[in-house]
């Protein structure tokens, strides 16, 4: 039961994240162009911004090619095992036994020597699909949310920024003019809204005439994020329930196998399971903690040279910052490494339960 458990979910779980980005394709698609259009509006000028976006999108870069790794690993371990134990055994006994990469039912002789290099090619190819649908997901995944964070440092940048050095002995330094740097402000991250519904529209207006624009930034960065979201929250769900059988399997299996050539497949699944979810929770603990870095944004700006009308507009963004922007499995528990440490502990509760019962 053990030893097929990490594999039947892997596949389960490929197949529902696959689903789910075809599902929304057309929420993914437009996902990707705002942020592409957000991220090329960057000026080259903005030395600080740039090498922060370049940091971010190395660090993509590398979590991308690990993860690729492990599933590399994992994959090419299981199809070499067979192989190695088949060759092995002819070596021991003289007799040549086949051996298939994955446990599974069929209607015939599988291993009848006629049939078995395509069965053993079949469940290769399936074993690859399987792999690269929930790797394809997860680097979407991965790829929005450091876009989105890259976002919201920019918006703290530009909230840092918001009031001028020196505004308040400037003549010129008027609640019109704080307003028109309001305005410059949210004309920046505008494209990061989805689309405006009826009700969010008519309070974009009164806040446009009230020159509340900093707090309907807030909707467009939580708008994007709640697209992406729509897309990934129902396989996010699957995800974090499946990890810690993942977990519990793989490491079970490594406790009471053997056969080294065993051990090394479930070995890459461990890895897997720990550094896969680690990584989900990881992204989701960003966009938490640089949604709220909005507030100390605020907090390090000049906001004590302003008036006491333009503080109150300061003071409106502050006090929502302190709602974070989150990713969510499907509403039940939030993306967090909070979450990863729950995972952690309920998969140690499974394992010591199902070695108590072996022993």
């Amino acid at each position: 039961m053990t030893y097929f458990t990490p594999c039947l979910t892997l596949c389960f779980l490929g197949n529902l994240k696959i689903y789910s980005v075809l599902r929304h394709n057309d929420r993914a698609t437009e996902l990707v162009n705002v942020l592409g259009h957000l991220h090329s509006s960057i000026e080259e000028t903005d030395e600080g911004m740039v090498n922060e976006a370049k940091k971010w999108l190395l660090f993509l870069v590398s979590i991308s090619n690990l993860t690729l790794m492990l599933f590399i690993m994992g994959a090419t371990a299981f199809a070499l095992a067979p192989i190695v134990i088949t060759i092995s055994h002819y070596y021991t006994t003289g007799e040549i036994k086949l051996v298939l990469p994955f446990i599974v039912w069929y209607p015939f002789d599988a291993f009848d020597i006629k049939i078995w290099p395509f069965i053993y090619l079949d469940q290769l190819w399936g074993a690859w699909v399987a792999t690269f649908s929930v790797y394809g997901p997860d680097c979407f995944l991965f790829t929005c949310c450091t876009f989105i964070q890259i976002q919201f440092i920019k918006l703290q940048h530009d909230m840092e920024k918001i009031v001028k050095e020196g505004s308040k002995n400037r003549e010129d330094s008027t609640t019109n003019t704080f307003k028109a740097d309001l305005v410059e402000v949210v004309i920046k991250h505008r494209q990061l809204m989805r689309y405006v519904s009826g009700q969010f529209e008519n309070m974009l207006k009164d806040y446009v005439y009230k020159a509340l624009f900093l707090l309907t930034l807030f909707g467009f960065l939580f708008s994007c994020v709640e697209l992406l979201e729509a897309i990934t929250s129902k396989a996010t769900l699957l995800h974090v329930m499946t990890s810690s059988l993942i977990i519990c399997a793989a490491g079970f299996n490594l406790m009471v196998l053997k056969n080294l050539t065993q051990l090394v497949p479930f070995s890459s699944f461990l890895t897997f399971g720990f550094s896969q979810i680690f990584f989900l929770c990881y992204y989701g603990d960003n966009i938490m903690t640089s949604s709220m870095g909005v507030g100390d944004a605020i907090y390090n700006s000049r906001w004590y040279e302003t008036g006491a009308a333009e503080r109150k507009y300061l003071l409106i963004v502050l006090l929502r910052s302190h709602k974070p922007c989150r990713l969510t499995a499907f509403g039940f528990a939030d993306i967090n490494l909070r979450a990863y440490t729950r995972i952690l502990s309920t998969s140690w509760s499974y394992f010591a339960l199902l070695n108590q019962m072996y022993n």
